[in-house]
């Protein structure tokens, strides 16, 4: 995950231009495309690999509703056997940002500029995604309980007779030399 990630485009392409459709009565709606095929910078602790999807910006008396589903593409760390691998999803968002800026009607907000900012939302969608667990595929066989090593690359059982600990009467860790005596 080197190299080639390490160039981004920047947070700025989240933000859009509502200003028109503020000036237009409520019910007007716009569809908006979006196409981010590389890696995209959505806050300081969060990168995409890519966004595509379609929106659709409908005005309301409260401000502008932004409904649609989103492809995601994260870098990821696998939940079974912790390899990096790039997570794949649709998130459906569904969100009003109010005009002029109300709290008590949405903590999202069009600005004096009439524009909204879809980084902080779709940073709390990805990281809401984040907290359920994930496998880098539906067969991943995750790490040895006894040995550590990886079993989607190697065979527990040749590095156990190749004198690795475990129950094939392998090596013992010598700072656990002592328990076996316990045993006897």
């Amino acid at each position: 995950m080197g190299g080639a990630r390490s160039s981004y485009l920047k947070r700025r392409l989240l933000r859009l231009q509502v200003g028109f459709l503020l000036s237009e009565g409520p019910g007007n709606s716009k569809d908006v495309p979006i196409c981010l095929p590389q890696r995209l910078e959505v806050a300081s602790d969060l990168y995409l690999e890519s966004l595509t999807g379609n929106l659709v910006l409908t005005r309301t008396k409260e401000g502008i509703l932004v409904q649609g589903i989103l492809h995601v593409s994260h870098g990821r760390e696998c939940d079974r056997c912790l390899e990096a691998f790039d997570h794949a999803y649709e998130l459906s968002v569904a969100e009003l940002f109010a005009s002029p800026p109300d709290a008590n009607i949405s903590v999202f907000s069009v600005d004096s500029n009439g524009e909204i900012d879809l980084a902080p939302l779709l940073r709390e969608e990805v990281l809401i995604e984040e907290s359920y667990r994930t496998v880098c595929r539906a067969d991943c066989r995750g790490l040895s309980a006894e040995t550590g090593i990886n079993l989607n690359h190697e065979e527990e059982g040749a590095l156990v007779e190749a004198g690795r600990p475990g129950e094939g009467g392998g090596a013992i860790d010598p700072r656990l030399a002592i328990l076996q005596q316990l045993l006897k």
